[in-house]
């Protein structure tokens, strides 16, 4: 492949890379599932093996901790959705406070603008007209997509169970796959970081959450805000997507705020309580709970967040930063692809950069020289 011109290297990269995403997006919905059992089976895993060691068989171990985490699951759900019923019985009322504050806002523009609050109604009208089908189009798209999401969801148990059942056939199998008798070692050791790296951040994140709910939901309380509890366990549950979810958490209370409060200071403070909370998840919580398990720099966060988006929808952004912390774990272990696995990742400590740096620039000029002693057929 290296002796070949540069053009058809770069044209038969850019085809495989062409063809994965089209695999990606045409059985979304068998691999979105199978992604998520994966993330669970290393998550489940110790709760099993520790089982195994008590005296346990396995098959009923891993269905004990299949049970536990169904168990922890639907009490969150569950919990979620008692605060949601309780906030559907105030919709009426939550809509006699949106006329009002519209009718106050027509007024006060009609005051200062010479608009007339009829063109602005008229105005308003037609933009929601002209939004109304697209809203439909989609709705009905995402609860589509809903339906075959959780139809396909139902599977994510049996994968888990099977994955941890065989585990030890899949090792056996890579091992086959691996060529070379010495570099099982290696394959063995990047599958346990692999694992590690998976484990470290899904607890981490569930920890987060759980801290966040109450610091979000004791601000919001403190300020008097309906319904508090509920927007501070969505935010915090919404802080799983980075960047985009934070925003829409954030939202949600200061709309709340507007809508129900006539000081409008009220909706900066639930924007403070956000920006407080979310200052101390990024400079306390999150480095001591999730840790530096996925070192990924923000800018491909934010690149891979956009293409997991595109690829698999809302289930991709929820796991677009684990799955590419394993990819990280793998590219930082294999030798081709380690130029990838640190143009990816965060800068490391400040005590280890310069050296890390020498052996990276050193490495690079050693394939490089390599490559030019190479007779070419360019």
């Amino acid at each position: 492949m290296e002796s070949q011109p540069f053009y058809y290297r770069v044209t038969v990269k850019l085809f495989l890379a062409i063809l994965v995403v089209y695999v990606l997006v045409a059985t979304r919905e068998f691999l979105v599932p199978l992604a998520i059992a994966v993330l669970f089976t290393f998550l489940l895993l110790p709760v099993s093996q520790w089982l195994e060691k008590h005296g346990l068989p396995r098959w009923a171990s891993i269905l004990l901790s299949l049970l536990l985490a169904m168990f922890v699951f639907g009490a969150i759900i569950y919990f979620v959705i008692t605060q949601a019923m309780g906030f559907r019985e105030d919709i009426p009322l939550l809509k006699e406070q949106v006329l009002k504050k519209g009718n106050a806002l027509f007024a006060y523009v009609e005051d200062n603008f010479n608009i007339s609050q009829e063109k602005q109604k008229a105005w308003l009208q037609s933009k929601v007209s002209s939004t109304a089908g697209e809203s439909n189009t989609f709705i009905l798209s995402f609860f589509t997509a809903t339906t075959a999401f959780l139809a396909s969801f139902a599977l994510i148990p049996i994968y888990v169970f099977f994955l941890t059942y065989f585990r030890e056939k899949y090792k056996r199998f890579i091992s086959l796959v691996v060529d070379k008798e010495e570099h099982h070692e290696q394959v063995m050791a990047i599958m346990h970081k692999v694992s590690q790296v998976s484990q470290r951040y899904i607890k981490g994140i569930m920890l987060d959450v759980a801290i966040l709910s109450v610091l979000n939901s004791a601000g919001f309380l403190a300020l008097g805000l309906k319904h508090a509890i509920l927007f501070g366990v969505l935010a915090a549950m919404l802080n799983v997507i980075p960047y985009v979810g934070v925003l829409i958490g954030s939202l949600l209370p200061v709309m709340m705020a507007l809508i129900t409060k006539d000081d409008i200071s009220y909706a900066f403070g639930a924007a403070g309580v956000c920006v407080a909370v979310q200052f101390i998840d990024n400079n306390f919580i999150t480095p001591y709970v999730v840790g530096s398990s996925v070192s990924i720099n923000p800018l491909s966060a934010t690149l891979v967040l956009i293409a997991s988006a595109m690829v698999w929808g809302i289930p991709g952004m929820v796991i677009c930063i684990p799955l590419t912390g394993m990819v990280k774990v793998v590219c930082d272990n294999v030798a081709p692809l380690k130029p990838y696995g640190y143009l990816i990742g965060e800068e490391v400590n400040y005590r280890e950069r310069e050296p890390f740096q020498r052996r990276m620039l050193s490495s690079i000029r050693g394939r490089m020289k390599q490559r030019a002693a190479e007779p070419t057929k360019d």
